[in-house]
């Protein structure tokens, strides 16, 4: 039965939900414009507020996931409870906490994915970054000149994203993570390299 979310934008059916690289079930993806809203039959849901999300993206990069996926980041660590994912509060999220973990979904039908992504986009606009409020009409129409397309990884220039505070920061934090899987990596080839020669 799909859901009866008011001011529905789209829904996708057989829809597969990523903690990280776990697979989290199968359910109905459903944007409205209160919220994202994902639901299976056993039970489990992830449930976003729009301020929520940092970060999303249609990832089409198979080598980095192994299906084309509509990517979140959200602006609080999440964690799982009694089969529904939650964000952890910010008093009790550690200062020190720069974990950072995706939520993918992959609908059946890759057809809907644009759709989502444009969806999501418009319900975003319904609820504006405080911070962003303040400034003038015309820096306002700057940002609508922004490619609502475009995709940010760990080669673009940080300092040339028009994002708000918060989003330009989780970007950081992901440029980090990234750059020490990276050098870990190469530091445990070298060392594979070094056992061969001995």
């Amino acid at each position: 039965m799909l859901s009866t979310c008011v001011n529905m934008k789209i829904q996708a059916i057989d829809t597969k939900a990523y903690i990280g690289e776990q697979e989290f079930g199968s359910g109905i993806l459903s944007i409205s414009e209160q919220n994202l809203f994902w639901k299976n039959g056993n039970g489990k849901n992830i449930c976003l507020n729009y301020p929520s999300i940092a970060l999303h993206a249609i990832s089409k990069d198979l080598n980095a996931f192994p299906h084309e996926c509509l990517y979140i980041i959200t602006d609080r660590p999440i964690e799982i409870t009694d089969g529904n994912v939650e964000l952890k509060d910010e008093e009790n999220d550690s200062e020190d906490s720069d974990e950072i973990t995706p939520l993918r979904f992959v609908p059946e039908d890759k057809s809907l994915l644009n759709p989502i992504f444009k969806a999501i986009n418009e319900c975003q606009a319904l609820y504006p970054d405080e911070e962003m409020s303040g400034e003038s009409d015309e820096s306002e129409g700057e940002d609508q000149d922004i490619d609502e397309n475009q995709f940010f990884d760990s080669s673009s220039d940080l300092n040339e994203i028009k994002l708000s505070d918060q989003g330009l920061e989780t970007l950081r934090r992901l440029n980090i993570n990234y750059q020490s899987e990276k050098n870990a990596d190469l530091i445990e080839n070298e060392k594979q390299y070094e056992d061969a020669e001995n």
